[in-house]
């Protein structure tokens, strides 16, 4: 295969064009302003994961998708205006694994995401008893299974090694006629295809047990507990549809030539970009933390504290009004905690 030095070797002699700074300059913004606040969405899922059990898991795939943020906008940003692929060209095939563990972990986190937000209402008991070990042990399984896949595939005869090419605004394959042709684009093709039934299947079963129990239950703690999983199930579903909608058109196609290339990137960007912004929008918790870390609102004014007799949980059951032990004569003995409830009643507003 040429050297693709010889082939662009007028781009590489040239100076950075303004076509040049505007794609590696687009990029590296793109990627430096997603980063920091998807940071700090993570952060405030992992200080209250505690509390919403589904923040593990959308905190562990923070981490993959920080990283595509990096893969898929900084690094070829940096590319382009260095005129450079950064790190030698012997490097390429394990570049190609890393860049591959970080998205199949990634894609991995879709399903597991979707289970969870199945058993969290399918088992809503079990779910919120569920250990910080057992969680993260189940979000280390994505990154575990994603390397498996790597280093099962990396290696066979028709695996074919893609890389930055700065030229092209994006990422090349060393050989495009054989991706296409000796089976990788059908590996691919089937993986994505599979990472995407499964998800639709866990959220249409848990949809349509959330129209279940907002028909059925009449306690108070039930209607809270529907309320709080359909407010953290709302972002989790648009994300997939996101990613759905990123795999179509990459598969039909996004034209030839550098800009094309460049849209791919921005494809796989936006897979990772969307997440925290849809979490801040529907994620009322995420909302009021984000704005107590950046100290523009006191704690004191987002929430009024109700008492919750010892040893029930705020998503207990609570015995009718009027009954002995919560009656005004004899429930004062019983209460020494408090339970923080949003201005809409729900226990736990996310």
């Amino acid at each position: 295969m040429p050297n693709t030095s010889t082939i662009h070797a007028d781009w590489y002699n040239e100076p950075l064009g303004l076509d040049d700074i505007l794609a590696g300059s687009l990029l590296i913004m793109f990627g430096a302003t997603i980063l920091p606040l998807y940071a700090l969405v993570a952060y405030v899922m992992f200080k209250n994961d505690k509390d919403i059990i589904g923040f593990r898991y959308l905190f562990s795939a923070s981490i993959a998708d920080m990283m595509l943020m990096v893969n898929y906008a900084l690094w070829p940003g940096i590319t382009i205006l260095l005129k450079s692929e950064v790190f030698p060209t012997y490097t390429r095939s394990a570049m190609q694994m890393y860049l591959d563990w970080a998205w199949f972990s990634m894609c991995y986190h879709y399903m597991v995401i979707a289970w969870s937000r199945f058993a969290a209402i399918r088992y809503p008991t079990s779910f919120r008893i569920q250990s910080r070990v057992w969680s993260y042990s189940i979000c280390a399984g994505c990154y575990v299974a994603a390397l498996v896949q790597v280093l099962c595939t990396h290696f066979q005869p028709w695996y074919v090694t893609f890389y930055y090419e700065p030229s092209h605004y994006g990422m090349l394959s060393e050989d495009f006629e054989k991706y296409l042709t000796r089976g990788q684009s059908f590996f691919f093709f089937s993986f994505h295809l599979l990472m995407m039934v499964i998800p639709i299947g866990f959220y249409s079963f848990a949809i349509i047990l959330l129209f279940k129990h907002r028909n059925g239950v009449k306690s108070m703690s039930a209607t809270s507990h529907s309320s709080v999983e359909a407010r953290l199930i709302v972002p989790c579903i648009f994300n997939s549809v996101v990613f759905i909608i990123g795999q179509v058109v990459i598969t039909i196609g996004t034209g030839e030539g550098k800009w094309a290339t460049w849209t791919v990137m921005i494809l796989f960007s936006c897979n990772a970009a969307v997440n925290p912004l849809l979490l801040i929008l529907f994620s009322g918790i995420i909302r009021n933390k984000l704005l107590q870390v950046l100290n523009i609102r006191p704690q004191s004014l987002d929430s009024r504290y109700i008492t919750v007799p010892n040893g029930l949980l705020s998503g207990s059951p609570s015995p009718p009004l009027g009954s002995k032990t919560m009656s005004s004569s004899r429930s004062t003995p019983l209460m020494s905690t408090a339970t923080r409830v949003s201005k809409d009643g729900v226990s736990c507003a996310v």
